[in-house]
């Protein structure tokens, strides 16, 4: 069986906050996101709140030291889910002024396909998360692909294997509250209706990450056209012309219309503008929706 590598990283850092910054459009799930990472990870602030506030005792107070640190981010490709989650330590850090770190899992964390393996590699993330979290002080776990781990034991293909990792990964969830050091789970999906119906109602915290809306793809543009001499009118012009069905993503905005027309821009040594992205918006047809399941 191979080795498990978490992906490490220790926040706050430079580049943690420009790609936090980086992701426009998103304003409130990155609000939302932040403050319960702030509320798992220091709970001391909390608690010291409390007896400011409500001397006597709170009952929200004492029922919330039960809930489980699991935050799942969910939603289609391309709307920002895993770099948010690849970030947010570090605005948390600054927030609590405490060190954080950042564990991903990679790509391959089923495995090989071997007789007990998903489950012991499951098992091996989280020991892995609870040794780093008590040598740094406090962690975030990141599970991207959620799905892989998490799809529900009761669906007819489901294999003995991947109910048994499962199982596995609902115990993990249920002991992390236990952790002396405090740990918060982030689970990623792009197919939360696929996800074991235990996992979905362990998380403290569910945020569905949409294709952007007018208000959005305006922030976009304002944000790409930063440097030159656009106007409101300019950039409500680029918002109606991407206007489709299904809408752009984040990233089919960015990466693809963007990043052509920057391209051209460069290539012809001509300043970047609105021409350029209506021109690159006219070429290119916004990322399919998903499948059903």
């Amino acid at each position: 069986m191979s080795e498990l590598r978490l992906l490490e990283t220790i926040h706050p850092t430079k580049e943690g906050e420009h790609d936090f910054e980086a992701l426009f459009g998103i304003d409130a799930i990155k609000e939302s996101l932040a403050d319960e990472l702030a509320l798992i990870l220091d709970r001391k602030r909390l608690d010291d709140w409390g007896k400011r506030h409500h001397s006597g005792g709170l009952g929200i107070l004492n029922i919330t030291k039960g809930t489980l640190p699991l935050i799942l981010l969910s939603g289609d490709v391309g709307c920002g889910k895993t770099a948010l989650a690849s970030c947010i330590a570090t605005p948390v850090a600054r927030a609590i002024d405490q060190r954080i770190v950042c564990l991903e899992t990679p790509s391959d964390i089923r495995g090989g396909g071997h007789v007990g393996e998903l489950s012991s590699r499951v098992t091996d993330a989280f020991t892995q998360a609870k040794s780093r979290a008590a040598a740094v002080g406090r962690a975030i776990l990141v599970i991207d692909e959620a799905d892989d781990l998490a799809t529900g034991r009761s669906q007819m293909q489901a294999h003995h294997e991947d109910r048994a990792g499962v199982n596995v990964l609902i115990k993990q969830i249920n002991q992390l509250s236990a952790s002396p050091a405090p740990i918060a789970l982030i689970m990623i999906t792009n197919r939360p209706d696929v996800l074991d119906p235990a996992v979905l109602r362990r998380a403290a915290l569910r945020l569905n990450f949409q294709r952007p809306n007018e208000a959005a793809r305006f922030a976009v543009f304002q944000r790409l056209l930063h440097g030159t001499s656009t106007t409101e009118t300019q950039l409500q012009e680029l918002v109606k012309l991407t206007v489709k069905k299904p809408q752009y993503t984040f990233s089919d905005l960015t990466d693809r219309i963007a990043r052509l027309a920057l391209r051209r821009c460069w290539k012809a040594n001509q300043p970047f503008g609105v021409a350029a992205l209506k021109a690159a918006i006219a070429e290119i047809e916004p990322s399919p929706l998903m499948a059903a399941s």
